[in-house]
């Protein structure tokens, strides 16, 4: 790389940012809510980036109106570029979605990271917003995947269409069978979504990938763990990973 790069991850929840060096070494994190980008978004970066730092702003988003929002921002920071991955810079994936725009950056950018540490086949849990699992391929073509409601989804959807249930905060539930109506809510978004995602892991080793390494990652991987049997290995950085890679991959044309 030729110099500093700043790493943006934007999710529906929150944007992530990872300052990294010429050599890809992490040198600060920090995160703004994707709400109040347009409002925190300038200090924040203008603060963490530090004086003197002019790195390429490289960013990965699920939120089309937020990246147009931070690349305004971007702009107005002097000396600082902004690159839109799946726009300006190009996931090196092959892509056997059926229509291949569908798939959200994030997935194509895990799938990508992923392979190119393991070289193998591969399945994906990604425990953000939604819950989603991604296919990849002995060759490193990104398959196609599956897309469920995840855990912050299930517990408001609970909460706003439903008279009696509460609002409630995940923790992990003491029993199995729940007490009380914030235990049971605990007990079916942790046990009842790790049944879902190892029955869904089953499936696709059975009919499509027999011997897949499976690997989670996102904001609830480690929480899931314990509940989803079928998860090898955790990383939590493949998005990051995945956009650092797209741009030195770029950079090589």
């Amino acid at each position: 790389m030729k110099k500093e790069i700043l790493a943006v991850d934007i999710g529906n929840t929150s944007a992530r940012f990872v300052l990294y060096s010429i050599k890809g070494r992490p040198k600060k994190e920090f995160r703004v809510s994707t709400a109040a980008l347009e409002s925190k978004a300038f200090s924040a970066i203008k603060k963490n980036i530090g004086r003197g730092s002019q790195p390429d702003v490289v960013v990965a988003s699920v939120v089309p109106s937020a990246s147009r929002i931070l690349k305004k921002i971007v702009l107005r920071l002097p000396g600082l570029s902004f690159f839109l991955l799946g726009k300006d810079i190009a996931v090196p994936i092959i892509n056997r979605y059926k229509k291949p725009k569908q798939v959200g950056i994030d997935r194509l950018l895990n799938a990508y990271a992923a392979y190119q540490l393991y070289c193998r086949e591969l399945i994906i849990i990604d425990f953000g917003t939604a819950i989603t699992f991604d296919l990849v391929s002995a060759k490193g073509e990104y398959l196609g995947g599956i897309i469920a409601p995840g855990i912050e989804i299930s517990l408001e959807a609970l909460f706003q269409k439903t008279a009696l249930l509460p609002k409630i905060r995940l923790m992990h539930p003491a029993r199995l069978i729940g007490r009380d109506t914030v235990e049971s809510i605990r007990v079916g978004c942790t046990v009842g979504m790790g049944g879902l995602c190892d029955r869904i892991v089953q499936e696709l080793q059975a009919k499509h990938l027999r011997h897949s390494l499976v690997l989670a990652t996102g904001g609830y991987a480690s929480f899931m763990k314990r509940y989803c049997r079928t998860i090898s290995r955790i990383d939590d950085q493949l998005v990051l990973k995945g956009i650092l890679g797209s741009y030195r991959n770029f950079l090589k044309k």
